[in-house]
Order: C-alpha cells, then sequence, then structure tokens
C-alpha cells in the first residue's frame, strides 16, 4: 500500500512540475519582445474569410482569411534571434462556402473585393492565334480552326477550356469549362472541372465593356480581324489606366 501511494505521489509529482515547467515557460514566452512585437501584429495580418456567394446556378468565389501562426513564427525568429516581420508564418483558412465543393455552380466572375479582371478572346484566325499566345491573355479557338485540332482554350498557366463544355479528348488535362448559357447543363461537373460563363462582347468593345465593367468580371471578346486585334489593345490599356489588373483564370478565381 505504502509503495502504491509513493508511485501516486511521485506521478502527481511528475504532473505538477510539468504544469508548473509549462506555465512559466508560457510566461517568459509573453514577456518576450520578440513574442510582444509578433502579436502586435495580429491586427494587420488576421484577416476573416470570406465565403462564395452563390446565386441558384451560379457562383462567385470567395475568399480566403489568414492568421499568424505565432508558436511557429516565434520559435522561427528565437533561432535567428531578433524579430523580422518578414519571418512571420501564415495560416491560410479557407472560405466554408468555396468554389471547391461546388463545381456544379457556374463561375460568373471573381471576387468582387479585387480589382481584377480577366479577358478571354475567340479566334478563328491563325496568326491572331499565334499573336496572343504570348500574352496575358486567354484564349478560345473556334472547332474550325486548324482542322478542328484547336477545339480548346489555352491561358499562359496552360490550363484548358473546352469551347461550349464539349468534352472531346485529354478531359483529365481540361481546369476550366466555358458555357455561353446558364441554361445549359454543367457537364464539366462530373470531372470536377470548373465551369465559367464569361459577359460576351462581339462589337463595340469600348461601349459594351465599360457599360458591364466591374471588379471580377470575365469577358469575352470575338476576334475577327487585325482591327479588333488594336482595338482590344487600346481597350486593354486603358483599363489598366483605370487601376484594374488583367489576370489568369486562375488567379481570378483563386479564394
Amino acid at each position: 500500500m505504502k509503495r502504491i501511494m509513493n508511485i501516486t505521489l511521485t506521478i502527481l509529482l511528475l504532473v505538477f512540475s510539468f504544469y508548473y515547467t509549462n506555465k512559466v515557460s508560457n510566461y517568459l514566452k509573453d514577456k518576450d519582445p520578440i513574442m510582444i512585437k509578433i502579436k502586435s501584429l495580429e491586427a494587420k495580418y488576421n484577416k476573416n474569410y470570406l465565403n462564395a456567394t452563390i446565386s441558384n446556378n451560379t457562383i462567385i468565389p470567395g475568399l480566403s482569411g489568414s492568421v499568424i501562426d505565432i508558436n511557429n513564427s516565434y520559435l522561427k525568429m528565437k533561432k535567428i534571434k531578433s524579430f523580422q516581420e518578414n519571418s512571420l508564418i501564415l495560416k491560410e483558412i479557407e472560405p466554408v462556402i468555396s468554389i471547391k465543393n461546388n463545381q456544379d455552380k457556374y463561375i460568373i466572375s471573381g471576387n468582387p473585393n479585387k480589382k481584377n479582371i480577366a479577358i478571354l478572346i475567340k479566334t478563328n484566325n491563325l496568326d491572331i492565334l499565334k499573336y496572343y499566345e504570348n500574352t496575358n491573355i486567354n484564349l478560345i479557338v473556334t472547332n474550325t480552326l486548324l482542322n478542328n485540332n484547336y477545339n480548346y482554350f489555352k491561358n499562359i498557366n496552360n490550363n484548358l477550356v473546352v469551347y461550349q463544355a464539349y468534352l472531346k479528348k485529354n478531359y483529365n488535362l481540361i481546369d476550366y469549362c466555358y458555357e455561353t448559357s446558364l441554361e445549359n447543363i454543367n457537364i464539366c461537373s462530373n470531372y470536377n472541372k470548373y465551369t465559367i460563363v464569361p459577359t460576351i462582347i462581339n462589337h463595340d468593345y469600348y461601349y459594351s465593356t465599360y457599360q458591364e465593367l466591374k471588379n471580377g468580371k470575365i469577358f469575352l471578346y470575338n476576334i475577327l480581324n487585325d482591327n479588333n486585334v488594336k482595338e482590344l489593345n487600346v481597350l486593354v490599356k486603358g483599363l489598366s489606366n483605370l487601376g484594374y489588373k488583367i489576370v489568369s483564370l486562375d488567379e481570378l478565381i483563386k479564394e
């Protein structure tokens, strides 16, 4: 019996010792100037996430939030023995409602809190295709070009969008699908792909674009000739001067 009591007391002493040591350690850590500076930046770096917005069969991506990983940031800076703001470690907090679990919905724009827009062009002209392949403007190539070998979309990240959601071959390589109507069946959701429905501009680029212009918009322009190319180039410059950033679809819908 005495032996059991001694063992019990030893265990209790060890537990209390660990608890007390931990308490002291945390107290000293909280008083460390490095920790104080890290915690003083929480208001600057901690951001709430924004859920995606769903309306009927459409969705607008949300935005991820972030929090400072206090302990790991502290340990990292203790190793270098100084506070350095660029050494902060942030943890991303994904939206609860996200495009990732709503691929049956049509993406109609990026998040309006970012002044980004995406520009797609549709062409059946090979010279125009080659011209835009080295820009940050995305391409939708018609089925008639190059004997139907180019029935897909290609952007600077080498992602593919199938014209009219027509999955012909190699659908595992496709990151996005493109639809012209919200009434069509979302075929790509069967393959866990995103489907976009852009605002289509066929003529009067300036007037039509500025009528629809807002953060997050996805515009699709029909480019038929060199005059259309020049008109679009001037439009892109004008949009940039207004503070809009032309981005790829990847960046536009990133949460």
